[in-house]
């Protein structure tokens, strides 16, 4: 009886153990439903065109006590004007007066990322939705808490599966783009292609899709080799995107999923695109006089961390630089110019957004308790746990047999004296 006890442990445990490997744990790489989490990034200084003040021909308060940004013949933007000329044609002059774009830049203020990413409906045991709220503001500006502090800002929308973290092929996504002056526009329903917010569980070495949310564009993103963040292991992974024009790939992505724009979609693109200005005013070779059409370009090195037992993001950076150029071909030769690069970096003459941050130190303390936690889980339950049970019970199996084998023989030999 005893060999049998231990014979059926020994099976059970191991039964045990197998399920453990190729149906429980398997079963627990989802995402999980209660995603609820806020990930922001060290302040840096920053440069930001200032949309309300380039369409309202105002210097910014920054910007007012430069030479080249004072009304002709008088002080300081605001201040009383200087001269004989009467009131209503000095403030109309003001008026006409054509400010360098420079004047609209504030440059090296500080700036900062934040984004709350959560589980929302519809999630089920195979989708889930993931709701992403974005912001680029500026700390200057009343703590960066205040409505004048925002920059830019997305609501983004995304049901993906829960295992690969792709986007589901249907036209459940969405992305709300607000810019700067409050106006955004509405979401409507599109397929997308790329990850985003996570990888999959089980990360492999190799490049992936990534969907990037301020062009609707997906581009690769590369593998570059294994590192450890905080003690836990990573992958580091790395996208160069750009000079991508966002003008043509927002207005291609919204005329893709609608018939036409609605007024809040226009004004959103306005921002990404400059008519009537001259090339003296944007700081551009050549005749200063001649009229220029402006778009607005965007470029960023993305570095990500991730987990590959899990496929958590547990550590992220940026290089964000968007400026404007006339077409591809100048925004290019542009960008790739290094010294004029620097310059532009000094004094800004066509930037619209320069932003280069990570992860602070909370959000990085919070993720990596995170990451440290699901990683112990699906250790303990993938490896440490089946091993244990796995031996527990072949020994078990062992001792069973072993016994039972001794316990036949001794029966056997009684057997043979009592016939004797």
């Amino acid at each position: 009886m005893p060999a049998l006890v231990l014979v059926g442990l020994g099976a059970f445990l191991i039964t045990i153990a197998l399920a453990l490997v190729f149906f429980v744990v398997p079963g627990q790489k989802k995402t999980p439903l209660d995603i609820n989490s806020t990930t922001v990034t060290e302040v840096a200084p920053g440069a930001v065109l200032v949309g309300k003040a380039l369409a309202g021909n105002t210097p910014t308060d920054l910007n007012s006590d430069r030479p080249e940004c004072r009304p002709e013949g008088g002080a300081a933007a605001g201040g009383e004007a200087e001269g004989d000329a009467p009131e209503g044609e000095a403030a109309e002059a003001e008026t006409e007066q054509a400010f360098p774009v420079s004047c609209f830049i504030d440059n090296d203020i500080p700036l900062y990322s934040q984004r709350r990413v959560m589980a929302v409906e519809p999630s089920d045991s195979d989708v889930i939705t993931l709701q992403a709220a974005q912001s680029l503001l500026r700390e200057d500006i009343a703590g960066g808490e205040d409505v004048e502090a925002l920059i830019n800002a997305t609501v983004d929308r995304v049901t993906v599966d829960r295992v690969s973290a792709m986007p589901v092929d249907e036209a459940t996504s969405t992305l709300q783009v607000v810019a700067g002056g409050g106006d955004d526009a509405a979401p409507a329903g599109f397929a997308r292609n790329g990850l985003q917010y996570k990888f999959p569980f089980d990360t492999e070495q190799r490049a992936y899709d990534y969907f990037d949310a301020s062009t609707f564009t997906t581009n690769p993103i590369e593998f570059v080799g294994e590192t450890s963040v905080g003690g836990i292991e990573a992958y580091e992974f790395t996208q160069e995107l750009g000079p991508i024009d966002m003008w043509s790939s927002i207005r291609d992505h919204f005329a893709s999923i609608s018939d036409g724009y609605d007024p809040a979609v226009e004004s959103v693109l306005a921002s990404y695109r400059r008519e009537g200005m001259t090339a003296g005013q944007w700081g551009l070779e050549g005749d200063p006089e001649r009229e220029v059409d402006m778009r607005r370009f965007y470029t960023n090195t993305r570095t990500v961390y991730v987990n590959p037992a899990t496929g958590q993001i547990i550590n992220g950076k940026e290089d964000i630089y968007q400026f404007f150029a006339e077409d591809q071909d100048e925004a290019e030769t542009f960008f790739n110019d290094k010294a004029r690069m620097e310059e532009e970096k000094s004094e800004p003459t066509r930037t619209a957004v320069r932003f280069q941050s990570g992860w602070n130190e909370e959000t990085q303390d919070n993720t990596l308790a995170g990451a440290q936690e699901s990683a112990d889980t699906l250790n303990t339950f993938g490896r440490v746990v089946p091993a244990v049970l796995g031996i527990l019970g072949l020994l078990s199996l062992i001792g069973g047999l072993v016994l039972g084998l001794r316990g036949g023989g001794r029966t056997g030999g009684r057997t043979t004296r009592t016939r004797a």
